[in-house]
């Protein structure tokens, strides 16, 4: 089955120009952000709980932001295929100025009220008191998560997907380093703690805008797809990237509510489940991670197929990867279950939310199947063909006619155990794959979109 999956030539190649540099740069920040989380945890609960809930609505911004990047990606991907610079030019620039106005329309709140914003998340004054600092500072790298959000999409659509890579790497680097400073003031630097982690964070993000700007302009000398910023993009272009892209920032937008809903609902069981459910963060976004680059890929050379109108290659080449990212999820999920245990005791909490998070690390390792399955398919797969309808279908239902319903139901009325509330909560993926997998058997989601100059 194995040589199967790598039989198609097309595959391999996307597996090392863009599946791998995406997964090891997700990785790579997954891994170092558990490093900066086993730091962060020993400054106790309470500072690894404001950490968690007050990265919740930074994270709506970038759900968001990168929702606007997914409509630029599919976008560029079918022009690119079709060897059209102009609509990879307009789709660039339309899909940028979306992305600003989200950008202010977070920036704003996140500056001005980030005490009431934290409120929301819990009610415990020091938890609110160290999130709203937090939450104020991150705020600070949200200009810069918008450029670096677009140029990557542009370069990893174009051929030049390590340049994101490398510049994640460096930033995550420095991140670290600056945590470890900041956090517990090494080297003559103040302790500053939960405020630390923010600065360090902000900084890191800075300095990968600056790396990418500085390589997307090197780009544009020797690129037939160079960025004009005075190009004229048409009415019926902006309709065009209106209906791709606003079903994805609604889809993202509303699962990203869905998620800081469901933060709500572990912080309202208690400080230490929340605290529990924060420690498996980064390993569920180191998992999730490594297989980014697998869901990148497959909608990069699916829409490359559609903007050439190869239906068939395009079909071939999503199922290979489909089974690719089975196998693969499958693997690392047993790992996972191994090393739960180990991994929980890297963190100075109680014997009790240690226990706890080995729980959580287990239902997730026992669903990352589904999840990767759903990341592929959906994130990858169906979007390409611009049809973006069927993905917010999927996750609007799992999310809010699934999810949430089944989290307060067991939270607040049946009064379940976070381990068992996360269980039911994570039903609503196995729903969402029936369905994508309905969807993706159909073949209706395959559409051409570059007649639309």
């Amino acid at each position: 089955m194995v040589n199967q999956v790598f039989l198609n030539k097309d595959v391999r190649h996307s597996l090392l120009t863009i599946a791998i540099p995406i997964s090891l740069q997700s990785l790579f920040q997954a891994s170092l952000s558990v490093i900066d989380q086993i730091m962060v945890g020993q400054l106790g609960t309470n500072s690894i709980t404001s950490i968690g809930l007050g990265s919740k609505f930074p994270n709506l911004f970038l759900i968001t932001l990168t929702a606007i990047g997914t409509a630029a990606s599919i976008m560029i991907s079918q022009y690119y295929g079709s060897d059209n610079p102009i609509g990879v030019n307009r789709a660039f620039i339309a899909n940028g100025i979306l992305a600003f106005l989200v950008t202010a329309f977070f920036f704003i709140p996140s500056v001005f009220i980030p005490k009431q914003i934290m409120s929301m998340y819990s009610n415990d004054a020091s938890v609110t008191r160290l999130g709203a600092q937090y939450l104020c500072i991150i705020a600070i790298g949200y200009i810069p998560m918008l450029c670096t959000t677009l140029i990557s999409a542009m370069m990893r659509n174009t051929g030049y997907a390590k340049f994101p890579t490398i510049a994640s790497i460096v930033s995550v680097i420095i991140n670290t380093f600056l945590n470890y400073i900041l956090i517990f003031g090494n080297f003559g630097a103040p302790k500053l703690g939960v405020s630390g982690t923010a600065i360090a964070t902000t900084t890191a993000r800075m300095i990968e805008c600056l790396i990418l700007f500085v390589l997307f302009f090197k780009l544009q000398k020797k690129s037939k797809f160079r960025i004009h910023f005075n190009c004229t993009v048409t009415t019926e272009f902006k309709k065009q990237t209106l209906v791709i892209a606003i079903p994805i920032v609604i889809n993202e937008f509303l699962w990203g509510l869905g998620d800081t809903l469901y933060a709500v609902i572990y912080g309202h069981i208690g400080t230490g489940a929340a605290a529990a459910m924060t420690l498996t963060f980064p390993i569920q976004n180191l998992s999730i991670g490594l297989f980014t680059g697998v869901s990148t890929a497959v909608a990069i050379m699916t829409g490359n197929y559609l903007g050439k109108s190869e239906n068939r290659q395009a079909l071939s080449v999503s199922y290979d990867f489909i089974k690719l990212g089975v196998m693969g999820s499958v693997c690392f999920g047993g790992i996972l279950f191994l090393l739960a245990k180990i991994y929980s005791n890297l963190f100075n909490v109680s014997a009790s939310t240690k226990h706890t998070t080995i729980l959580l690390l287990w239902v997730f390792a026992a669903i990352l199947f589904v999840k990767v399955s759903n990341m592929i398919l959906e994130g990858g797969i169906l979007r390409s063909g611009g049809n973006t309808k069927y993905t917010l279908f999927l996750d609007i239902l799992g999310t809010w006619g699934i999810g949430i319903p089944l989290g307060l139901i067991t939270a607040f009325f049946l009064h379940f155990s976070i381990v068992w509330v996360y269980f039911f909560i994570s039903l609503e993926e196995v729903v969402r794959l029936v369905l994508a997998v309905f969807i993706y058997k159909s073949k209706k989601w395959m559409n051409n979109i570059t007649s639309i100059v």
